[in-house]
Order: structure tokens, then sequence, then C-alpha cells
């Protein structure tokens, strides 16, 4: 399935975009099921819609008592790390709205080694979701094309568990990952693109220079959008 591209002016008509499609997404699952299930992605652009989502009106417009957080990723630090998604997470959005702390389901990856870690989350995953798809999976884009740790030539791409570990060779650093089953299966997909280092890789995709990196073979069932500004879609 082919991304809808919603192209945006600057980086911070991107961020507002994508919070008022946050709680517009989050408000329809809450009315529809009861809750809202997200998953959230690290980065730049992410960090600006989590402390977005954080201030008035926004904050205000959520139930955030429904509201169950996971994350898409993590590298395997301490969740104090400077490296942690979900540290970024917590400064950034987490500490200021009004959610349940036994709502944000973060990858304990302080625990043990990768692969133990992987299958423990799947097992919360399994128990917090109960069969039901998340509702939205929020993802960057990496140069090389990848999106959450889902890397080009690794094992973690043909990966079938909901969540799976990988060694980053080019960071040294052992990953986890939610895996495309978990994320095609989701109600609504959107990638960030911004700034024009970006610019270069959304063209190869979008001109077909390119195939095969880990973007491409995405295929969401729901909802897919390409969240971009104009930097990021310039040599579109």
């Amino acid at each position: 399935m082919k991304a809808e591209q919603k192209i945006l002016a600057d980086a911070q008509t991107l961020i507002e975009a994508a919070a008022e499609q946050f709680v517009s997404t989050a408000r329809a699952a809450i009315a529809k099921r009861g809750v809202f299930y997200v998953a959230l992605a690290g980065g730049s652009t992410p960090r600006g819609l989590y402390q977005k989502l954080a201030t008035s009106p926004y904050v205000e417009q959520i139930d955030w008592t429904r509201v169950h957080l996971f994350f898409g990723d993590e590298r395997c630090v301490l969740p104090s790390h400077d490296d942690s998604n979900f540290k970024m997470a917590r400064e950034a959005m987490i500490d200021h709205v009004p959610i349940p702390q036994e709502n944000v389901h973060r990858m304990p990856t302080e625990e043990g080694v990768a692969p133990e870690v992987a299958i423990r989350y799947c097992r919360v995953m399994r128990s917090v979701l109960q069969e039901q798809p998340l509702d939205l999976v929020l993802l960057g884009l990496g140069p090389d094309g990848h999106i959450a740790s889902l890397f080009p030539d690794t094992a973690a791409l043909d990966a079938e568990t909901m969540t799976t570990s990988l060694y980053v060779d080019k960071f040294s650093s052992w990953r986890v990952t939610m895996t495309y089953s978990t994320i095609n299966a989701a109600r609504q997909v959107i990638v960030f693109i911004a700034g024009e280092a970006k610019a270069a890789i959304v063209h190869d995709i979008t001109k077909g220079v390119v195939q095969g990196l880990p973007v491409q073979r995405l295929a969401p069932q729901g909802e897919y959008y390409w969240f971009m500004d104009k930097a990021a879609a310039g040599h579109y």
C-alpha cells in the first residue's frame, strides 16, 4: 500500500499537523473502543510532537487514562541513559501528561540480554493488547531507509514474532524492535520525515531509484501516511 503524503511548510508546521492527527486518532479510538494503543518512535521530530502534545490545547483533548504507550524500538541501555527512547519520551511528554504509569509500557532493556528483552516485551504486548492491533504506530526514517530498528540486511527484517532483537554493527549496539507483523497490523502508521538531509532518500524512494529498503517493505493494513516538511520533500 502506498503512503498518503502530507507535505507541510516546515518542521514546526509538521509537528502541529502531527499533533492534531494524534489527538484525532486517539479520540476516535477511545470513542469507539474505550482505549488508545500507540507505539512511540525516537528521533527529533517525534520529540517535537511529544512536547507539543504536552501543551494546551492538545493535552486537555485526550483522556490520558485510556491511553497505553508502547515503544517501536529501543537501544539496550538503561532507561536513564541519554540514548534511551523512553527517556526522551518521558522528558518530552510522559512526565507532563496525566497518564497512569501502569499505562506506560517501556522495553525493559536493563533486565537482560536483548533476545530476552524482546521475548518479555512480546509477552507484555500480548497481555495488554489482548489480540487487538495497535491503533497508531509512529516511525522515523533513517538515511539508509530503516524504520524503527529494522535495518537493511539484518535478520530482524524477516522476524515473524511481534518483537525481535538485533545487533547493529555500524552503531555497535544491541536493539529491540517491533517487527513488520506488528507494525503492518496497526490501524494507522505514520512515518515522519523532516529536514533537507532526508531529501535524497525521499527522492530515491519516490522516484524508484532504490528498491528493497526497510521502509519500502512496509505494507500497513490500515491508514498509512508520510508526514514531510518541504525540505525533506524538496527533491520530490
